[in-house]
């Protein structure tokens, strides 16, 4: 029982971003921690950042939960954790004394970069020489060009047609030997 109990919960963090979500509620717990600490209950109804920095750690807190309750919703969570991380480094102690900060920046990242296990077989960022050979053979086989001897032919023309006019225009942006620079430079000084 026990054995399948560990199979159940790897499988389940497994098919979601945990450690992005740990590490966001940590760091909202972290923020937290700190103002209650310092019982500073009576000076966050009086200041208002005070009270910015209850309301970060409580959001913090909730997206964590969330991007483990709704993993698809995991780029736009971390973007909030990201950004109210950064935010609380003004509003909460210098994010939380630069610690619930930098948990909350390590676990919106993780949660925008991680991605389901499962992936469709025939992704398209996967290339390899293997796939390309058979891709090529595929698009021979459907074109109707007798043994690339028509689409040779073709090419020969248009490297015929296309490099003398490439010739005419070099030719036609040179300078005259007497105007150039070089001649200037090989004439007599009077």
């Amino acid at each position: 029982m026990r054995d399948e109990g560990r199979k159940i919960m790897k499988s389940w963090r497994r098919s979601r971003p945990f450690w992005g979500g740990l590490f966001i509620v940590a760091a909202g717990l972290e923020l937290l921690s700190i103002p209650l600490a310092l019982q500073a209950l009576p000076v966050a109804v009086m200041f208002g950042t005070v009270g910015a920095g209850y309301l970060i750690a409580l959001v913090l807190i909730i997206a964590g939960a969330l991007v483990w309750l709704q993993p698809g919703q995991r780029v736009f969570l971390g973007l909030i954790a990201v950004l109210l991380s950064l935010a609380s480094f003004v509003c909460s102690n210098l994010g939380g004394f630069l610690l619930g900060m930098i948990l909350g920046l390590l676990g919106g990242m993780l949660a925008v970069a991680w991605t389901p296990i499962s992936r469709p077989a025939g992704r398209l960022d996967t290339v390899t020489v293997r796939s390309v050979l058979a891709a090529a053979r595929a698009f021979a086989s459907r074109v109707s060009v007798p043994r690339w001897s028509t689409a040779i032919a073709v090419g020969r023309r248009w490297r015929r047609l296309v490099v003398p006019m490439r010739r005419a225009r070099i030719e036609a942006d040179r300078v005259p030997a007497d105007r150039s620079s070089l001649a200037k430079l090989r004439e007599p000084a009077e």
